[in-house]
């Protein structure tokens, strides 16, 4: 029988075995495959440094370590003779003794550089000692040598690449080291499998022709050209000379499969097509390609692969393209800070407002005209009567009452002086002059009762236009974090196109379409000279789409550069007829009017009628129109350039704008209409159907006048906007259908006939005694 210290012992063998079995993943047993297929490699049939130095790249521990050492040697065992197998155990079995006396047991700092250096002094120790064993000859101390530095190169080269092992299923955008060390360890890999035939087919040359058009499609032409000529220099060289169109042709394939990297039969089909030509070139002159039909067997295979599968290798040779990664960029680290800053703006200005707004309402809460009146007379006149005791502190509750019925219910007489209720004389000996502290008292109260609403109404304005601001400032921080309608790699190529024609381009932004918002590009360019917009126009139309043109006016940003717009060309035009006529006998209109074609591709008509008459309400309306005009003209959006617009016709409050304003928007792209009035005349749109009303005054369910209207037009439909003098001067009760029916009669296409006739029409009918008058009609072709 075993005693118990013989099976505690096994058991924990046991379990340590268990243990380090358990640590095994997916990537050790990749890399532990890998090295014995890079055993097979050799540089001229002498040298084999590639197993030995991805063993000491990998860093591998425990149970994987022992199977990466069994690998190798194995594979040297098959791939290679006795003494060559000998001595990569043995400089693997010196390398982790070493590696343990020195940094284990010795307590040194272990430094990658380290590691390459001892792995590099071994390598050159042990292909001496296998010199000695053979017969030591210059050749042996030369091999030894170039085997040292190789092991050397390799093992810093696939640093990188090895690291990424660890880390096998996360991928990221890959810099030029890791690039370069997995290009090399590509190159190493194909070299490992040649000889291997499928069919009759090098299993290595149709793997470097996959490769290949897997990096041009992610990479795009230039670096697939890269990759063949670099791949195919590594086939050829095992071929020399029979094999030297090999570089030339995959350089050209490679270039090939990448031009049209969104498509998915393209790539490959321009793959065969170089391949074939190449291959019948070669020929003609009776030197056939030697790998021609492993590379019309890459590109057929190329074409059956998954696309999950070619995109997942195709980011594990090249990387993820940048512009996937850009919002974990440092640029969109910024962009998200000056965001949220914009955020904390906005909450904190929506908590100024709502604190206003309460504070206001919680004020006009506890005062009280009835109390403040009262104290005030009992000070002037009670005060000094013998029997304010009485009243005052034995029957407080009864002369309180009648004195708030004597306030609640004031009478004057015709000459405008309080009356005295005759139950008051009976009840108060200083009547008269009680009465005569309460008028004086009452009129105090109502001044400054008006006063204090005036102040609270501009109060509660500031609160609202705080609230209008901070929905620009959230509007705002949304619209910065949100990129998913941006199209990177568009951007990227069309700012290439323009750095190498010429164009002063700082930035370009491209939104595609998305819920219902038209794609749009911005261009931003450094107009220190004049800009040529001709060459600009051909290469976003080159580039993007035949349909995209300019359109709006240029503007400039806040590092004065200009910002050019393009959309796509808009399904209608249109066709503006203005008529207008001074109030009568006065020299100066008070209404003002604007129509233009805005930056998002909108026809926008305008009118607005000035408070008062004469200059000062053409001040008014034209300071409206053009505040309007500048907010369209810096890009805000017509919502909320309306928004802010009323901040300043409502400075005075919401019953005394400044100026009415009649804005009208029409989307080019589909006829939508918009309507925002203030104040204003309605408008009629003149259609095959007949004339209908836009914007008669309606009252929503909460009671309040609803300011926005939409509507449709198609081509060939007239819009009519009008001011109150044309209104008026059809109707002096305010209805419309005189109006109506007289646009409907006329029998015109032509919008400045129209216009004209209908001014000409008011003028009549007013016989001369009108008011401000401006009409502006707009068709659509």
């Amino acid at each position: 029988m075993e005693n118990i210290s013989a099976l505690k012992t096994r058991k924990k063998l046991s379990k340590g075995i268990l243990s380090s079995a358990s640590e095994i993943s997916l990537s050790h047993i990749i890399i532990t495959v890998i090295s014995f297929i890079f055993s097979r490699a050799s540089v001229f049939g002498v040298i084999r440094p590639f197993a030995v130095s991805l063993y000491v790249s990998v860093n591998l521990s425990g149970l994987s370590k022992i199977l990466a050492i069994l690998s190798i040697t194995l594979g040297n065992a098959l791939f290679s003779n006795i003494y060559e197998t000998l001595r990569q155990t043995i400089t693997l079995l010196l390398f982790e003794a070493f590696f343990y006396l020195i940094y284990k047991l010795g307590e040194q700092q272990e430094t990658a550089l380290s590691r390459v250096l001892l792995i590099t002094l071994i390598t050159g120790a042990t292909g001496i000692l296998r010199g000695v064993v053979q017969g030591i000859r210059v050749y042996d101390v030369v091999v030894s040598i170039l085997s040292a530095a190789l092991v050397f190169s390799l093992t810093v080269i696939f640093g990188p690449v090895c690291e990424s092992f660890k880390n096998l299923y996360k991928t990221s955008v890959h810099d030029g080291k890791l690039i370069f060390s997995r290009a090399v360890f590509l190159s190493v890999f194909i070299i490992s499998l040649k000889g291997i035939q499928i069919l009759g087919l090098e299993i290595s040359a149709i793997l470097a022709g996959i490769a290949i058009m897997l990096i041009a499609k992610h990479r795009g032409g230039a670096e697939g050209a890269f990759a063949g000529a670099l791949i195919g220099t590594i086939i050829s060289v095992y071929d020399i000379p029979a094999s030297l169109q090999v570089p030339g042709m995959l350089a050209l394939a490679g270039a090939a499969s990448g031009m049209f990297r969104k498509s998915k039969v393209a790539g490959p089909v321009l793959w065969l097509v170089v391949v074939t030509f190449f291959s019948g070139v070669s020929v003609l002159t009776e030197n056939m390609v030697p790998i021609y039909y492993e590379t019309l067997a890459a590109g057929i295979l190329f074409m059956i692969i998954p696309n999950p599968v070619k995109l997942f290798l195709g980011n594990l040779l090249s990387g993820i393209e940048k512009n996937v990664q850009v919002q974990y960029s440092h640029e969109y680290g910024q962009i998200h800070e000056a965001a949220d800053r914009l955020f904390v703006l906005g909450k904190a200005l929506s908590r100024v407002s709502r604190n206003i707004e309460e504070t206001i309402l919680d004020d006009n809460a506890e005062i009280s005209g009835t109390d403040w009146i009262a104290e005030f007379v009992a000070e002037k006149v009670c005060a000094r009567c013998g029997l304010s005791d009485r009243c005052w502190k034995i029957n407080f509750v009864k002369t309180y009452k009648m004195v708030e019925k004597t306030i609640l219910d004031l009478r004057t007489d015709e000459t405008g002086k309080l009356e005295i209720p005759a139950w008051f004389k009976a009840k108060c000996a200083k009547a008269y002059k009680f009465f005569e502290t309460l008028g004086a008292a009452y009129s105090l109260y109502k001044t400054e009762n008006i006063w204090r609403m005036r102040i609270n109404e501009s109060r509660l304005l500031l609160a609202k236009h705080a609230a209008i601001v901070l929905e620009n400032v959230f509007a705002a921080a949304r619209g910065i974090l949100d990129t998913s309608a941006r199209d990177y790699e568009t951007e990227d190529l069309l700012f290439s196109s323009a750095v190498n024609s010429g164009i002063p381009v700082t930035n370009i932004r491209y939104n595609k379409y998305r819920q219902g918002k038209k794609p749009y590009l911005e261009i931003s360019l450094d107009a220190k000279d004049s800009i040529n917009f001709e060459r600009i126009d051909e290469l976003v139309q080159g580039t993007l789409d035949s349909k995209f043109i300019r359109i709006g006016e240029n503007r400039r940003d806040m590092m004065g550069y200009s910002i050019v717009r393009y959309m796509k060309r808009p399904r209608f035009k249109s066709a503006t007829g203005i008529a207008r006529a001074n109030k009568y006998k006065d020299s100066v209109s008070g209404d003002n009017f604007t129509f233009f074609i805005s930056n998002a591709g909108e026809h926008i008509n305008a009118i607005s009628d000035g408070e008062g008459s004469g200059k000062r309400a053409e001040k008014y309306s034209r300071s409206a129109i053009q505040m309007l005009e500048n907010l369209m003209e810096d890009g805000i959006e017509l919502g909320q350039a309306v928004r802010i617009l009323n901040l300043y016709l409502n400075m005075k409050g919401e019953n005394e704008r400044l100026a009415s304003m009649d804005i009208l928007s029409i989307d080019l792209s589909d006829g939508r209409v918009s309507s925002y009035k203030y104040d204003a005349a309605p408008s009629f749109i003149k259609n095959k159907e007949g004339v209908s009303v836009l914007g008669n005054e309606r009252i929503n369910e909460s009671g309040e006048p609803v300011h926005y209207i939409s509507a449709k037009m198609e081509k060939g439909d007239m819009i009519i906007m009008v001011s109150d003098g044309v209104t008026q001067a059809f109707s002096e009760a305010g209805e419309i259908s005189a109006l109506q029916w007289f646009i409907d009669s006329l029998d015109t296409v032509n919008a400045q006939e129209l216009a004209d006739a209908l001014l000409n029409e008011a003028i009549l009918r007013t016989k001369g005694n009108h008011d401000d008058i401006t009409i502006l009609v707009t068709k659509l072709w």
